[in-house]
């Protein structure tokens, strides 16, 4: 079951519910760790001598917001005790003008051994709260929307890397993690949305684009077709590099796992056609494109372990 204990901000003070946290001592401890949180984070922005505004500008919005009680922290006991899901931004499904910001054990813990990643973490999480109040209508729409969903994780993920880059680099603690990030972002962060998020970001944004193009939705629709055919062309899944063959199956993934948002989002926005009415079934020549790459994936869907191998590997490292 979901438990989570509700924070408040000026010291941060629990509020009423105590689902998440058994005694009062735990939830001071609590307390004191997630302000030393966020006072590290000011006082490594203050003192710096290099500044990167976009970070401290979004910082500082999504701190006043929880100061100003209109976005709750909670410590949340079940989220995942890893670098990954160990924090979120959650909008409630019944009411989406209701938000907070979760924290689990992973954030709390480990803010002594490597305060770098969690800062890192925390940057994250402010930055889809950031994304959410100043692009609101796009991020809602975002939660049924697995493009506009990865572009946000995208600009969370790249914040998290501008602040280790601008920050951190020269921190003793830093991990696998942190490294990756910072040496990724001179490439727009492309080996992170690959190994990370199971994204060819390139792919996607290709794709993507072809709703925006001055041509017909039969005429896109082709084109999308087009690109599909030419993948199972051209991809290669016989490299001796792993990470080679892993690259060349996500970008296969992301043209299959997108593939249904692309031709909607083409025939909306050419014909106005509405989700009550369409079904991929009635775009047979895409369907069979779509379905032959899955075909390929499945022949080789031992490559995709690369990234759950990678992901305990990370993990790991931060429980030595």
């Amino acid at each position: 079951m979901r438990s989570r204990t509700l924070l408040s901000l000026t010291l941060i003070m629990l509020a009423t519910n105590l689902f998440g946290i058994e005694t009062t001592q735990d939830i001071k401890s609590v307390e004191i760790t997630f302000n030393r949180i966020l006072n590290g984070l000011d006082s490594i922005f203050t003192n710096s001598t290099v500044h990167n505004q976009t970070v401290e500008q979004h910082f500082k919005f999504v701190k006043d917001k929880i100061t100003k009680g209109e976005l709750e922290i909670s410590y949340d006991s079940t989220l995942n005790n890893d670098f990954y899901g160990c924090a979120s931004f959650n909008v409630s499904k019944e009411n989406n003008q209701k938000v907070d910001i979760s924290i689990g054990k992973f954030v709390i813990e480990n803010h002594k051994n490597y305060p770098a990643l969690v800062y890192a973490i925390m940057i994250s999480a402010f930055q889809n709260s950031y994304d959410y109040f100043n692009n609101n209508e796009l991020f809602i729409i975002s939660l049924k929307n697995p493009i506009e969903r990865l572009y946000f994780e995208t600009d969370a993920l790249m914040l998290e890397a501008m602040f280790l880059d601008t920050y951190m680099k020269n921190n003793t603690t830093l991990g696998y993690v942190e490294k990756y990030f910072i040496a990724d972002l001179p490439q727009n962060l492309n080996g992170s949305t690959t190994l990370f998020r199971q994204t060819n970001l390139n792919l996607l944004h290709e794709i993507d684009a072809l709703k925006s193009k001055d041509k017909s939705a039969s005429a896109l629709l082709k084109e999308f077709n087009e690109i599909g055919k030419d993948l199972i062309n051209t991809i290669k899944l016989d490299n001796k590099s792993r990470w080679v063959n892993y690259c060349s199956i996500i970008t296969l993934r992301t043209y299959v796992y997108y593939s249904k948002q692309v031709i909607f989002d083409i025939l909306f926005s050419k014909n106005d056609i509405n989700q009550d009415t369409f079904k991929l079934d009635d775009y047979p020549e895409n369907l069979a494109t779509i379905n032959n790459i899955q075909k390929i994936i499945d022949e080789h869907k031992d490559m995709l372990a690369y990234h759950q191998e990678t992901m305990k590997l990370f993990a790991d490292s931060y429980k030595k």
